[in-house]
């Protein structure tokens, strides 16, 4: 599987439900009404027109590193855009847009700094960014990591599933799961970069776990009360205004 490529299927076909960090950012976008939107990691496009629906949006734009994606997303209405966030620059204008969205994006890259630095570069001044990121300092990854293993959100090995409580032997050169998380976030370190980079931070949502996760209804219960505290949740989404650099 080529890694440009992973991404393109996120939203394929009909899913039961949405990931939590799916679900909430449509709660805060439901809150607004925006003219212009950019969803970046938009995939197929399927979740950028749920985001546009939900602030009633005239336009919703796209940016992908897949090129499938790309493709996909244009196919049913997001003006679409493939680049590499990590490398390239954002191919809008100054002040373009009213909302920008990133969901589990940024530990993906090796140069966030450059990604905020564009994403307040092409929003409006007071605009909106949301951004959600696993938390490296979940309830979840300190138990783990007091026993000895690896949180879930890291890898070892490109090649081999090791170190975790549950590892598995993976096909040798093909990356998958959280073998690509580059950089991992707590919640002060994700508020302290968002502020360098000129963002007022107005909330911190907690997420719950990540699919795959057990299913059992006890699971299910404490990781409902964890995603309550966002320092211990499994995931954390910020809710962010445009404000002047520091």
């Amino acid at each position: 599987m080529v890694v440009k490529d992973k991404y393109a299927d996120e939203f394929v076909g009909i899913y039961k439900e949405l990931e939590d960090w799916h679900k909430k950012a449509l709660q805060v976008f439901s809150r607004y009404r925006f003219d212009r939107i950019l969803y970046i990691g938009c995939g197929d496009g399927h979740f950028s027109i749920l985001l546009k629906e939900a602030c009633k949006a005239k336009e919703v734009y796209g940016i992908d590193i897949s090129e499938k994606g790309v493709n996909l997303a244009r196919q049913k209405g997001v003006k679409a855009f493939q680049m590499n966030i990590d490398k390239e620059n954002l191919p809008f204008e100054d002040n373009y847009f009213d909302a920008v969205y990133a969901g589990e994006v940024i530990e993906h890259l090796f140069d966030p700094d450059h990604f905020l630095e564009e994403v307040y570069r092409v929003l409006k001044e007071g605009g909106s960014f949301v951004i959600s990121t696993r938390n490296l300092a979940s309830l979840y990854n300190r138990i783990l990591l007091l026993f000895g293993f690896l949180p879930n959100a890291m890898q070892s090995s490109l090649r081999y599933d090791v170190g975790h409580l549950w590892s598995s032997p993976k096909e040798e050169g093909r990356i998958i799961s959280a073998a690509d998380h580059i950089r991992l976030f707590t919640y002060r370190s994700l508020v302290s970069l968002l502020k360098i980079y000129g963002f007022n931070v107005r909330q911190i949502i907690g997420l719950k776990a990540a699919s795959p996760a057990p299913s059992s209804r006890l699971f299910k219960l404490i990781d409902d009360i964890i995603s309550k505290f966002p320092r211990l949740s499994a995931g954390i989404l910020a809710v962010c205004e445009k404000g002047e650099r520091i």
